[in-house]
């Protein structure tokens, strides 16, 4: 077993290596495409590289000249247009970077959502995958500046990208953008809304975790737990406990895989859904919950005197 860890990192490095080597490549080519197209003046050609060479930039970590690259490109772009595939890449690029140097990235963004419902497989730079990588990552950076309309078409356009897919990085991408449209929807006063988008990011969560194919269980933990606040405002309660408890089994699921340190959350879970019941007059179940709780805590103490491994009690 030791030899396989360490195979495998030897490949984690060497992929590293590799994607650094094949970025530094790119890098070089559009270097010469720039110096070669500059002395011609305004272009398409060279707008493209110029987008081409921030975005490789930007990969490699070098954001103040991805930034000054990419602002070239928008002043050259409102000059002589941009095709929208082209368009959408360089304004979400530039609100990325806006977002890293602690700008307001809502401009930029803004401009990529006015025109992402045009980019299709006739775009230039289409690329299903990346596309839905960067809607994903233009709407949290919009949800966390408290933008929750321009993040909506990024949701939408991710959504309508994934909506027909099987395959299993695209249902890990559809989980996660139902879940982000859920937040959306709960934030802006959609209590019924937030509660069907987490409930089907929750089914698909559950499907892929049948399979072995989960990307990110902390992820199916935290759906369960904001569909169980909204099933609380909808006054569904014994749906908030059934969720509750789906969300406490994926943290026992995580603490035993060793990806968390500790159950306290799922003890805290309890303990609300404790509070819950006795609210309805369900006192015996609501003691049960007080149990469950006390349960977690004495195995997690188990765990760190060493006392064994301790499953506690079963949900």
């Amino acid at each position: 077993m030791p030899t396989i860890i360490i195979n495998v990192e030897r490949m984690r490095q060497s992929m590293r290596g590799s994607s650094e080597a094949y970025l530094e490549k790119a890098l070089s080519e559009y270097n010469e495409a720039v110096n070669a197209l500059e002395p011609g003046g305004d272009s398409e050609e060279l707008l493209e590289a110029y987008v081409n060479r921030g975005r490789v930039l930007s990969m490699l970590e070098h954001y103040t000249s991805a930034m000054d690259d990419l602002e070239t490109a928008s002043e050259m772009a409102s000059r002589i247009g941009a095709n929208d595939g082209t368009y959408v890449k360089m304004y979400a690029a530039l609100g990325e970077l806006s977002d890293r140097f602690g700008m307001d990235p809502v401009k930029p963004l803004a401009k990529a959502a006015a025109r992402l419902g045009s980019v299709g497989p006739a775009s230039r730079h289409f690329d299903m995958r990346g596309l839905v990588r960067t809607c994903i990552s233009s709407a949290e950076i919009l949800m966390d500046a408290d933008d929750y309309v321009t993040c909506m078409p990024f949701l939408e356009k991710a959504e309508a990208c994934t909506a027909s897919k099987i395959d299993t990085w695209s249902l890990n991408r559809r989980m996660e953008i139902l879940s982000l449209l859920g937040e959306v929807r709960s934030e802006t006063g959609n209590p019924e809304g937030a509660e069907e988008a987490y409930g089907e990011a929750a089914g698909i969560g559950e499907s892929l975790m049948r399979k072995n194919s989960l990307e990110d269980l902390e992820l199916l933990a935290a759906t369960y737990m904001a569909k169980a606040e909204c099933d609380l405002d909808l006054g569904m309660l014994d749906m908030f406990v059934s969720d509750s408890d789906k969300a406490i089994l994926v943290i026992k699921e995580m603490r035993e895989l060793g990806l968390i340190d500790s159950v306290a959350e799922a003890s805290d879970i309890c303990h609300n859904v404790s509070s819950e019941l006795m609210k309805a007059g369900r006192t015996e179940e609501a003691e049960s919950y007080l149990m469950k709780a006390l349960s977690l805590s004495m195995d997690e103490a188990k765990r760190f005197s060493g006392g064994g491994d301790g499953d506690g009690e079963d949900f």
